[in-house]
C-alpha cells in the first residue's frame, strides 16, 4: 500500500454501510474501528502539523462524534474514509484558527502541495491560506477541489479517487496536477503580495 492510501478492509460491507446509512449505531462503531489505524495515522498528520494545542485522540475523537449521526448514503468504503477526514480536516482548521485569532502566526504548518500527504523541507504554508484557496478552487471548480481533499487530506491514492467520483485515474492524476498548479499560485500570491495598489 502506497504512503497515505487508505486501505481496503474486507470487511466493510455494503449491508455495513446501508446500516450506517440508516443510522445504526452499532454499525457505525464497526465501520469506525475496521478504519481506525488508517484514521489514526490521517489524524497524526493532520494533528502534527495543527500545533502543539491538538492531539491525534482529540482529532479523531472529533471526527467521530461529526459523524455518529449517520444518515449518509455511503458507496463504499473510500467515501467514508473521505468524510472522516473531511471531518478531521474541519477539527484542525477550527484550531487553527482559535490559534490565529490568539496570536498571529500561529495557523503555519510545514506541508508541501510538491506531493500527495508527505511533510517535506518545502517553506511552510498557512494553512489557513490553504483553506482560502481551496475555497476558491472549489468555486471554480468543484471537481479539482475534491479531488484535492480526497487525495491531500483524506490520503486516498488516484485508483480510489477515481471510482469514487467516476472518473479515469488519467483524469486524477491530470486533475490533481492541475489544482496543485493553481493553489501553488494562489499560495505563492498570498505569501508574497505585490506593494502596488490594487
Amino acid at each position: 500500500m502506497a504512503s497515505g492510501e487508505a486501505a481496503e478492509h474486507p470487511c466493510v460491507t455494503p449491508d455495513l454501510l446501508d446500516r450506517y446509512a440508516a443510522g445504526d449505531r452499532d454499525a457505525y462503531n464497526l465501520l469506525f474501528e475496521t478504519i481506525y489505524d488508517d484514521l489514526r495515522r490521517r489524524a497524526h498528520w493532520m494533528a502534527k502539523n495543527a500545533g502543539r494545542t491538538l492531539s491525534t485522540t482529540a482529532v479523531l475523537h472529533e471526527a467521530y462524534i461529526k459523524l455518529a449521526g449517520g444518515e449518509l448514503s455511503l458507496n463504499d468504503e473510500s467515501h467514508f474514509f473521505a468524510l472522516a477526514a473531511r471531518a478531521m480536516r474541519q477539527v484542525v482548521l477550527n484550531a487553527a484558527r482559535d490559534r490565529g485569532a490568539e496570536k498571529r502566526g500561529g495557523n503555519l504548518v510545514q506541508t508541501t502541495m510538491k506531493s500527495g500527504l508527505m511533510v517535506g523541507a518545502e517553506p511552510a504554508v498557512d494553512f489557513l491560506s490553504l483553506e482560502q484557496a481551496l475555497l476558491r478552487l472549489s468555486d471554480a471548480s468543484p471537481r479539482l477541489a475534491q479531488v484535492v481533499e480526497l487525495h491531500f487530506f483524506a490520503g486516498l491514492g488516484f485508483p480510489e479517487i477515481a471510482r469514487l467520483l467516476e472518473l479515469s485515474e488519467r483524469t486524477v492524476a491530470r486533475d490533481w496536477r492541475a489544482a496543485r498548479a493553481i493553489l501553488q499560485l494562489q499560495l505563492d500570491s498570498s505569501a508574497n503580495p505585490t506593494d502596488e495598489p490594487a
